[in-house]
Formats: structure tokens, C-alpha cells, sequence
């Protein structure tokens, strides 16, 4: 399992490392948050197209490529989130038994190797929005223009490319002096550290919520 770790609550969070991963994890938030309701909105829209086709047989014109061109939103901007929290899908048979330098380094290189993959697909994808942008390609059934799906494929490599550079920055503080607190970085958690940290976390916000209370925490 994967945590994260902030080195704000370690009392060392006017680091420029910390300090970029707020500022970067906030421009995150906001992209995964448009995502979300991207997926919300689509939700009712094939709601409303199958209720057309079914009660009214008046089906939305064209929503086969509504869904076709504007899924790529949440399907590529929530990856630097994703890759923030370490929630993506991680193989951590061999490396959850490393420790020290050898994890660190171990994990270095393998963002390193995302970088450059993202670099690469950052030109190929850009190129192909260009492509799309210029020759005004759409789709087929109700000529929908398709550059602005296209534009979301390089944007969001482009923040996910970012977020790796910062974790290769915090893997590099921490391979050179391992007894530093990880900053930026995900970290493994075993199952026990993983559910003391979700018990931590609810504790804490009901124990916040309890001192916020005007009557002083007391419950009637």
C-alpha cells in the first residue's frame, strides 16, 4: 500500500522542495476536481440521450462523440493526482523489501525513465493536436471538432511530467541522505502503517470539528 508524505506537517515545509509540491498539488487539485465534474455532467448527458431514445425515440444527436471526444478529460488529467498519491497501479512485490539508498534509488530511476517516456508522448501528442487543429478534423456523425479532446492528452502530460520531475527531486534529497523526511514522494505503508494513518487521519478531523464547535466540543 501507498501513503504520502508532507513534509509541511513536519515542521520543515518552508523547504523550496515543499513549497513547489503545494503550489504544483494545487493547480493538481483543481485539474482533478474539473475532471470530476466533467464525468458528472457526462453522466446525466447518456442519462438524458438513453431516457430520449427509450420514452421519446428522439435519441441526443451526436452523443456518441460528445463521450468519444470529451472522455479524454478524465481519462488523462487526473494521472499527475493519481501519480501525487501514489494511487496509480504500482508493482511493489520486490521493491516494498528494499530500504535505504537501494528504495530511494530504485525509485529515482524509475521516475526518471517516466519522465522521458512523458517527454517523448508530450511531442507526439502535441504534434497530433496541431494535426487535428489545422486540418479541422471532427467526427463523423455530427462534425464535432476534435482539437480541444486532443489538447487535453499533451496538457496533462505536460502537469504529469511536472509532478515527476518533482518526485525525482525528492527521491534524489533522499537517496544522498536517507534520514531525511520524504517530501513529495509517495512511500509504502504496510497494512498496519496504512490503517493507523486512515484511523490518524479520521481522529484528527473529528477532533477539529469538536474544537470548532461554538459550545466548546460538547454534544447535546
Amino acid at each position: 500500500m501507498v501513503g504520502t508524505s508532507n513534509e509541511t506537517n513536519m515542521g520543515q515545509g518552508s523547504g523550496a522542495l515543499a513549497t513547489i509540491d503545494r503550489h504544483v498539488s494545487r493547480v493538481e487539485d483543481a485539474v482533478t476536481l474539473f475532471a470530476a465534474a466533467t464525468i458528472f455532467i457526462l453522466m446525466f448527458f447518456v442519462v438524458a440521450e438513453v431516457l430520449g431514445r427509450k420514452l421519446f425515440n428522439h435519441p441526443i444527436p451526436g452523443a456518441i462523440d460528445w463521450v468519444e471526444v470529451y472522455m479524454a478529460i478524465f481519462a488523462f488529467l487526473p494521472a499527475a493526482y493519481a501519480q501525487r498519491l501514489g494511487v496509480h497501479v504500482r508493482m511493489e512485490l520486490v521493491i516494498s523489501k528494499m530500504r535505504g539508498r537501494f528504495l530511494w534509488a530504485s525509485e529515482c530511476f524509475a521516475v526518471i525513465i517516466g519522465v522521458i517516456y512523458c517527454l517523448i508522448i508530450i511531442d507526439k501528442s502535441w504534434e497530433h493536436f496541431l494535426r487535428a487543429y489545422i486540418d479541422g478534423d471532427s467526427t463523423i456523425d455530427v462534425q464535432l471538432q476534435t482539437w480541444p479532446g486532443k489538447f487535453v492528452v499533451p496538457f496533462a502530460l505536460v502537469l504529469l511530467c511536472i509532478r515527476l520531475s518533482i518526485q525525482v527531486w525528492g527521491y534524489g534529497r533522499l537517496f544522498l541522505d536517507p534520514s531525511k523526511a520524504p517530501v513529495a514522494v509517495p512511500v509504502i505503508l504496510d497494512a498496519a502503517a496504512h490503517a493507523r494513518a486512515e484511523i490518524e487521519e479520521v481522529m484528527g478531523k473529528e477532533a477539529r470539528e469538536r474544537d470548532n464547535r461554538p459550545d466548546g466540543g460538547t454534544q447535546a
